[in-house]
């Protein structure tokens, strides 16, 4: 196991958070917050220095997890023996939460930085919603994650609506989507989008994704609907699972990557 280089001198909060994670996925003895630290050592490398600080810091990231509910007091399957702080369990919401998968939820540095290398220049529209989401499902605001989601990705969708408006070559054509682009609903722009991306399926621009009707338009269209579920008054309060905001914040970098790559195509192409 390759070990994690931490400087005591200026301690970085991203390195000692993904610490303190991987040890939970790891380590199933870790369920107590343990003052001398030696339980990280096969993780962090310290250069020289006692392990003290970083420990202290892991503390915090406890902490905040047991604040966040996915931690929780006790030692779980230890019976009454230990039901108390400084032991702890993962909850089931914490168990979802440490599942790296694809993309790490439970980093966002690491989930952002990711994105960063695969699109390039993303939208910083996009991306502030998509942090918010991200911190929502951190404190288990499981509909506020879901919403800001939906809304980072219709921002999303609608810089892929007008670089396809700008790509069109045919200037009665784009007249009339420049007029629908201007109205509010959001159904009518991507029943247009789809049937304009099935078009271009068949003789596409250089660069444009083979699934983009399914993965662009498909992939918003669960997130949209998703948002539109959760975001409108009901009788019955929503209670979307975890794993299934989860699985959305898995689907959206792939949303995201494959709306860049039509961007790009169609800024080099008439269609």
């Amino acid at each position: 196991m390759a070990k994690v280089k931490f400087d005591p001198k200026s301690p970085d909060m991203t390195i000692v958070r993904s610490v303190v994670i991987q040890r939970l996925r790891e380590d199933s003895s870790f369920n107590y917050l343990d003052s001398t630290g030696a339980g990280f050592l096969p993780y962090v490398d310290v250069s020289g220095s006692d392990i003290s600080k970083f420990c202290f810091l892991a503390h915090d990231v406890c902490w905040r997890f047991l604040c966040n509910g996915i931690l929780a007091p006790g030692a779980s399957g230890q019976g009454q023996d230990n039901p108390e702080l400084p032991s702890f369990h993962l909850t089931p919401f914490g168990r979802t939460f440490i599942n790296t998968g694809e993309w790490p939820v439970c980093d966002p540095d690491s989930y952002l930085a990711r994105i960063a290398a695969r699109v390039g220049t993303p939208d910083q529209t996009a991306l502030a919603y998509l942090r918010e989401s991200l911190a929502s499902f951190e404190r288990g605001s499981f509909v506020a994650s879901t919403v800001m989601l939906g809304i980072g990705a219709e921002r999303v969708f609608l810089l892929i609506c007008e670089a396809t408006c700008a790509a069109l070559s045919n200037a009665s054509e784009q007249q009339k989507v420049t007029k629908l682009l201007k109205h509010f609903p959001i159904k009518p722009k991507l029943e247009w989008l789809h049937r304009k991306f099935t078009e271009l399926q068949t003789n596409p621009p250089k660069g444009f994704p083979d699934n983009a009707s399914l993965v662009v338009t498909g992939i918003y269209d669960l997130l949209r609907t998703q948002r539109n579920d959760l975001g409108h008054p009901r009788e019955v309060p929503p209670r979307p699972e975890p794993e299934d905001v989860y699985n959305m914040l898995q689907l959206f970098p792939r949303y995201m990557q494959a709306a860049e790559a039509v961007r790009d195509a169609l800024k080099q192409a008439k269609i």
